[in-house]
Parts: structure tokens; C-alpha cells; sequence
């Protein structure tokens, strides 16, 4: 099993969406540098919502963007190196 690393956010952010879309920024960065393999980020607070948003930015730094929906109704979302699999955002 892979380490679990959590990074603080250095500031605080009120909306929801604006902290979600932060931590994909984030794991994109840390893929497109070579920081990381992949990243999956669970406990977002409005995963559907900042999708959308995490697509376009995921596509426009040539990474792989997946969404996965549980049974239960959670949402998780990995981003990782492009060729790992079809996208599908």
C-alpha cells in the first residue's frame, strides 16, 4: 500500500467548490511534475460540482482525470499520468 500524504492548505477558503478544485490543482501539479504517480483525492466536499472544473484543468496539463462514484454515493477522483487508462472524466 502506498504512503498517505496530506498537505495543509495555507489559507482558509469559505466555498465549498473553491477548496475542492485547490486540492485538484494540487494533485495535478503533483503529477505533472513527477511528484507523484497518481493521486486520489477522497472526503472532497462537492466532488460532482468540481469535476468539471478539474477536467478542463486536468486536460490542459495532459494528465489523466477519473471520477468514481461508490455504491454508497461517495465520490472519489484520481488524477495520474496519461496512458493509464481511457479518461473518464
Amino acid at each position: 500500500m502506498e504512503p498517505v500524504t496530506r498537505l495543509p492548505i495555507t489559507h482558509v477558503m469559505s466555498d465549498p467548490i473553491d477548496r475542492d478544485t485547490a486540492e485538484i490543482d494540487a494533485a495535478i501539479e503533483l503529477v505533472r511534475l513527477g511528484l507523484a504517480t497518481r493521486v486520489r483525492l477522497v472526503g472532497l466536499m462537492r466532488p460532482d460540482a468540481a469535476a468539471a472544473i478539474g477536467l478542463a484543468r486536468a486536460q490542459a496539463a495532459g494528465v489523466l482525470f477519473e471520477m468514481d462514484r461508490a455504491p454508497a454515493g461517495n465520490t472519489s477522483l484520481t488524477i495520474g499520468p496519461q496512458g493509464d487508462g481511457p479518461p473518464t472524466g
